[in-house]
């Protein structure tokens, strides 16, 4: 059995707009390069966000499940 992280331990150094471009598998334009990986609307995370003030805490319990089913964390 693998010694797995807490899910306080995994994210205790990521930002939350870390977790969310992990949690959505997206990459914001490089200003620099100008280049981007996005997949999706960021427009449709900024709506959730405006319009549902629970969306921090549904997030974070979503992003936990979601890394305990791929095994990230225990």
């Amino acid at each position: 059995m693998q010694n797995l992280p807490t899910y306080e331990e995994w994210t205790k150094d990521m930002s939350l707009a870390d977790q969310i471009k992990f949690y959505f598998d997206v990459e914001i334009i490089n200003p620099n390069t100008n280049e981007s990986n996005f997949i999706g609307d960021p427009w449709e995370i900024v709506a959730e966000v405006a319009t549902n003030p629970n969306w921090l805490k549904e997030f974070k319990v979503n992003f936990k499940e979601y890394l305990q089913e791929r095994e990230y964390i225990k």
